[in-house]
């Protein structure tokens, strides 16, 4: 089985309902629109369609882990990921109907549905702005030349040597 289905066959299990597990690997290329993604794990999804007369909505458990530099030292970070999602996709028919048209609805193309762009999209969207390695966040004692990591909230109030003689002029 894989997350593709023609719109005929996804009908048969009208009744019955349909649920689905699948390990899927997505290339690297798919994420190629964000190079900070270094590396992807197979994921696991688990998904159950609903049926209604005008669309069918995939409710969605994707699990996986993708590899991110780190925003320190720029080394590998495992970024293990949970993400729920529910796409919904408009029968042949409903796509007129203006109560049923929205942001967050698609239209089928050629009687097939292919969740493989839509779990991309959803983890590209949960991937977070910057991630801190274990080791980073260990090491208090990183330096570079004029600069000094410090933690939040460990910061000491410095006056730049330049503004120093500022200082008196308002104390008197």
């Amino acid at each position: 089985m894989s997350l593709s289905w023609s719109v005929p066959d996804l009908l048969q299990h009208k009744q019955e309902g349909l649920s689905f597990h699948e390990e899927v690997v997505l290339p690297l290329e798919l994420f190629r629109a964000d190079p900070e993604i270094r590396r992807m794990s197979p994921i696991d999804v688990k998904g159950v369609v609903e049926f209604s007369k005008r669309s069918l909505t995939f409710h969605l458990q994707i699990r996986g882990k993708m590899v991110l530099p780190c925003a320190v030292t720029l080394e590998d970070v495992d970024y293990p990921f949970k993400i729920n999602s529910s796409e919904t996709f408009l029968l042949a028919g409903a796509a007129e109907d203006p109560a049923v048209k929205g942001e967050f609805v698609h239209s089928i193309e050629e009687e097939r549905i292919d969740l493989v762009p839509y779990l991309v999209e959803a983890i590209m969207v949960e991937k977070p702005m910057r991630v801190v390695s274990e080791k980073a966040k260990a090491d208090l004692h990183i330096t570079g030349e004029g600069w000094t990591f410090v933690k939040g909230g460990q910061s000491k109030r410095q006056i730049d040597p330049r503004f120093e003689k500022l200082k008196k002029f308002f104390d008197e």
